[in-house]
């Protein structure tokens, strides 16, 4: 909770760098308890509260689902800037998806500064308002954007819409989205509060009780409606009346099945161990406190994986990555790489098969016997 403007808190509590500091017996009841679960306390304070030896090993996994993230996002970003991806209606949802992902893999990243100094003051006010709030705007930015990609491919898919419209509506509705969940999360930030024990340990607490009807809403609104968006187009697609049968019509439309079957998927486990498991940190086993973390992770995955979800299904997308200038350099230094190992092969050979034509016996001693040889016939 904020400071008063006389920088004092109720109840004669302290008030440190703006915020006051409670003492923990005021939230131990049962109007405020340490709740946390996989959209509200973060993810650090689950990582710590597992054994120390394992520290490490999550530090290691931070780094590398950034590092598949970034570039998964990197390479799908530099695809669909490409001139006839970007200049179509879902290519502005396509940009901007990957954008917040990219934002998003950044954060995970802050995970690994934030877990090393962690007993830090500042780096625990991080993880308690600011990573919860931004990750947050990015994943459900994201997600509404994805359900409205699947939308536009209806449009265009089922009733013909012209896919090289005017963009400034797709433009308009991201930039729509991405103010809603703003500030429909500010509730992050002044519904947690830091608090501190006797031991001068500080502890992240949510207003459960106050909060978690918004925070249902808001979980229905950006996760389980785009959720429901996703099966309607996906049923939508199998209806198509065509001559293949009902595998190779999933085949045939693998481009717009593999987004929406993969988001459906990590939303459908995450939304059902949400509802059923009420964690706790404090009072939850290493086994559930890692099964939380897991699915905090799941939540991540469509945002982690946009090249290999959104470009490598669609053909149309991968020969446009196939273009970019990365890719042409690549497989041009591998080209010449190959191309002199190949030289060297064929000259190797070649001196292989000219020495194998030369039977010349070495001379120690003058009793030995000079073998012809048809290199040394030479007129």
């Amino acid at each position: 909770m904020l400071c008063l403007n006389s920088s004092h808190c109720q109840n004669g509590n302290r008030c440190l760098f703006g915020f006051c500091i409670y003492p923990k017996e005021n939230y131990f009841t049962d109007q405020y308890t340490i709740h946390s679960n996989a959209l509200i306390l973060p993810i650090i304070g689950a990582t710590h509260h597992d054994l120390p030896s394992l520290w490490h090993m999550y530090i290691w996994i931070f780094i590398i689902l950034a590092l598949i993230g970034l570039l998964n996002n990197i390479f799908a970003l530099m695809t669909f800037i490409r001139d006839r991806i970007r200049y179509t209606t879902f290519g502005i949802y396509l940009i901007i998806y990957s954008i917040c992902s990219l934002l998003l893999m950044i954060l995970i990243l802050t995970n690994v500064l934030t877990a090393i100094y962690y007993d830090k003051y500042i780096f625990r006010l991080w993880a308690c308002h600011g990573y919860p709030y931004l990750s947050l705007n990015m994943v459900y930015t994201s997600t509404l954007i994805s359900a409205a990609i699947a939308i536009e491919n209806i449009l265009i898919k089922c009733f013909n819409f012209d896919k090289f419209r005017s963009r400034k509506s797709s433009l308009f509705i991201s930039l729509f989205i991405f103010l809603i969940v703003s500030i429909s999360n500010l509730d992050k930030i002044f519904s947690r509060y830091l608090i501190t024990d006797q031991s001068n340990n500080l502890y992240c607490v949510y207003d459960k009780y106050t909060y978690k009807p918004w925070s249902n809403i808001m979980f229905f609104f950006c996760i389980i409606f785009p959720c429901f968006i996703h099966l309607i187009c996906i049923i939508r697609i199998l209806s198509i009346k065509v001559k293949e049968n009902f595998i190779q019509r999933i085949f045939a439309y693998q481009n717009y099945m593999v987004p929406s079957l993969f988001i459906i998927l990590c939303i459908f486990l995450h939304g059902l161990y949400r509802y059923i498991i009420d964690f706790n940190l404090f009072n939850s086993s290493t086994f559930i406190i890692r099964l939380h973390i897991g699915f905090i992770f799941l939540l991540y995955a469509p945002q982690i994986l946009t090249y290999m979800i959104y470009v490598l299904p669609n053909d149309f997308y991968v020969r446009e990555f196939y273009q970019i200038w990365f890719y042409r350099k690549l497989c041009c230094c591998f080209y010449n790489k190959r191309r002199h190992i190949q030289e060297f092969e064929v000259i190797h050979r070649l001196w292989q098969r000219r020495t194998s034509l030369e039977t010349v016996k070495t001379i120690t001693n003058l009793d030995d016997t000079c073998v012809d040889s048809e290199f040394y016939k030479k007129t």
